[in-house]
């Protein structure tokens, strides 16, 4: 990934500060309208129902979002740290420009979302949902993706750094010129085809690894 190109999120420093965040999305909803230059800061909502909402160069801050619903809501230019959405729908969700720091996903669905200019940075996204995702751009540093599910992706240009896709799924998602060498791909899911590993970069250990499932066995030269 040409990291030149990768677009941050561009947020004000200032920003109004959000006291009511349940009637703020409420309303924003009904119009399906925007939520612009806000902080949320220490929010607490369960099972809310964010979806079709637009929220743009906003900031979010300890907060948690328990089983609520985001279903094709907009972020553009979003910063989230420390913020929990675990268990939500963000099906169809559009995420433009945005980082996530020590954030939790965990079973959050994302299905069919577009996910560009992105960053991930120690964050748990274990038994998220990513299935026929539209990923580019996309930064993930020390996060876990444990038992997450890939299938039916479009992912190109990107950045994977120590992160763990331990029993991760793959189905049908073509894994070409992804650098997969300081990351942990035990047990992933593929097809028997094996096709989605055409032209993935691996380092020799996992290569060894994957070869055995391909029923290749593997002898030492002699010295």
């Amino acid at each position: 990934m040409n990291k030149k190109t990768f677009k941050e999120p561009q947020i004000p420093r200032e920003l109004a500060e959000v006291r009511d965040a349940r009637a703020l999305m409420e309303a924003a909803r009904e119009e399906e309208g925007e939520i612009f230059r806000r902080s949320f800061n220490g929010i607490f909502l369960s099972r809310i129902d964010g979806s079709h909402i637009s929220f743009q160069q906003t900031a979010f801050q300890n907060c948690r979002f328990l089983n609520c619903c985001f279903d094709r809501a907009s972020f553009t230019d979003v910063r989230f740290i420390n913020c929990d959405f675990s268990n939500s729908s963000m099906n169809d969700v559009s995420l433009q420009s945005c980082a996530f720091v020590n954030c939790k996903a965990l079973g959050t669905d994302f299905y069919g979302s577009n996910i560009r200019h992105v960053s991930m940075e120690n964050c748990n996204f274990r038994d998220a949902g990513m299935d026929a995702v539209r990923m580019s751009y996309v930064k993930a540093y020390h996060t876990d993706f444990t038992e997450a599910s890939f299938s039916k992706c479009n992912i190109t240009n990107v950045d994977w750094k120590d992160d763990c896709f331990k029993n991760a799924s793959f189905f049908k998602t073509w894994l070409k010129d992804i650098d997969l060498t300081e990351c942990d791909i035990t047990g992933i899911v593929i097809s028997d085809a094996k096709d989605e590993l055409r032209e993935t970069v691996v380092n020799l250990e996992q290569a060894i690894a994957l070869a055995k499932r391909l029923g290749i066995v593997i002898k030492e030269l002699e010295r």
